[in-house]
């Protein structure tokens, strides 16, 4: 298995290649660490323009520099450019090209340990073929491999299949496997939309959610003999529900995409992108094609 990164330009990225470094560890894989440069059509410069030209060939040997210098010493690497319009669709004709199984992408700016979702890689988690990792903002892997795989737990009628999933890749990394559903609290547009009334409406929601547990895990053999721990996040918003329950070093939190998008693609809903925005720890998203293929081995 080959992890493509997708490396910036014009600012460093240590986390991302902290990243990759944490998940080649792991399953002893190749990296390769891609620069995209984009076309800035500056109106009157033309492609083959030497000060173009120059000034491009400048940001891809910066930003490569800087990536070798950064990136953990114990994994396979190389390092690649590619030129194209547009910086997502440049990455995932690079997967194709070097047969990646992953794309891992970081932050944008913003608030330390959280996933800030950049332009690019919010275009990544609604169009990508293959699972693609978003790392939190300062991630440093301190050489560490990965340690749990937590499935972000809905209740719907795929849950099996997203269990049996998060079990394979559990397993593929070495890793413990734990389930997470997080309860916030609903407002009363919400609280109409899913028929939620009174004060045991909470409790209603995880009896149900402790059923559908139990029976997607009793449905996958390999993940009944683990019999995961399901933990479940509470909280006023997101944010609050996914700090309720404890992470660490080596944690990897795994989204589903929404069974209404489509087959080949990662394509996040609503509520799987609130998750992904206030995640502490690092997040794969996976198409459904990819589902059906871990859920399957």
């Amino acid at each position: 298995m080959t992890i493509l990164v997708g490396y910036p330009t014009k600012r460093r990225a240590r986390a991302v290649l902290e990243l990759a470094g944490m998940l080649a560890r792991s399953r002893g894989t190749n990296v390769v660490v891609c620069t995209a440069i984009r076309d800035p059509r500056i109106p009157g410069t033309r492609r083959d323009d030497p000060k173009f030209t120059t000034y491009v060939d400048e940001l891809a040997d910066t930003a490569l520099a800087q990536a070798r210098e950064d990136m953990p010493g114990d994994v396979d690497v190389q390092f690649v450019r590619v030129d194209a319009r547009s910086v997502s669709a440049s990455l995932i004709q690079a997967a194709e090209k070097y047969r990646a199984r992953l794309i891992v992408v970081g932050s944008a700016m913003g608030r330390i340990e959280e996933v800030t979702v950049s332009s690019v890689a919010d275009r990544m988690l609604h169009s990508s073929p293959i699972p693609v990792a978003v790392a939190t903002r300062g991630f440093r892997a301190m050489d560490a491999k990965v340690r749990r795989v937590t499935l972000a737990f809905a209740s719907g009628e795929d849950t099996a299949v997203h269990v049996a999933a998060a079990e394979e890749l559990a397993a593929r990394y070495g890793a413990e496997l734990r389930l997470a559903s997080f309860a916030v609290n609903l407002n009363h547009a919400e609280a109409f939309r899913v028929a939620v009334k009174g004060p045991s409406g909470k409790q209603m929601w995880e009896n149900i959610i402790r059923r559908e547990v139990e029976m997607a895990v009793q449905a996958d053999r390999a993940t009944s003999d683990r019999n995961p721990q399901l933990v479940i996040g509470h909280g006023h918003n997101w944010a609050e529900a996914l700090d309720d329950i404890d992470w660490g070093l080596g944690d990897l939190l795994v989204v589903g995409s929404s069974v209404s998008g489509p087959l080949a693609r990662v394509f996040v809903g609503s509520r799987a992108s609130k998750i992904i925005r206030h995640s502490p720890v690092p997040v794969i998203a996976l198409p459904r094609g990819a589902v059906d293929s871990l859920a399957s081995e």
